[in-house]
């Protein structure tokens, strides 16, 4: 069952070395054949922009979130599972929060 902040590694082979990981930011209320998910961006590509983009460490790589670039991947693209992201998930919502609402 894949769950709100999970996080997976990119799917798209082209993409891993700027957009390595995605993280789930869906309620897990909504149980759908795709889930909405927020690409992290490796260090060297973004220059973060404070609550926006909090830093995370992943699979032993500096990343960003990137909630700018929301997509919405079929499930059965997230297959592996790196991580589950719960503890930080006011980070994250903060992130949402500023980009959805300006606050």
């Amino acid at each position: 069952m894949i769950r709100q902040f999970d996080v997976f590694a990119t799917p798209f082979r082209k993409d891993r070395a700027e957009r390595p990981y995605y993280v789930v930011v869906q309620s897990d209320q909504f149980q759908t054949l795709s889930r909405v998910c927020a690409p992290f961006i490796a260090e060297r590509f973004l220059q973060p922009n404070g609550r926006l983009n909090p830093r995370f460490e992943l699979g032993g790589k500096a990343c960003f979130l990137h909630p700018i670039e929301l997509i919405s991947l079929p499930a059965s693209l997230l297959r592996l599972k790196i991580a589950n992201l719960e503890a930080e998930r006011y980070r994250i919502l903060a992130a949402l929060d500023l980009l959805l609402t300006g606050v």
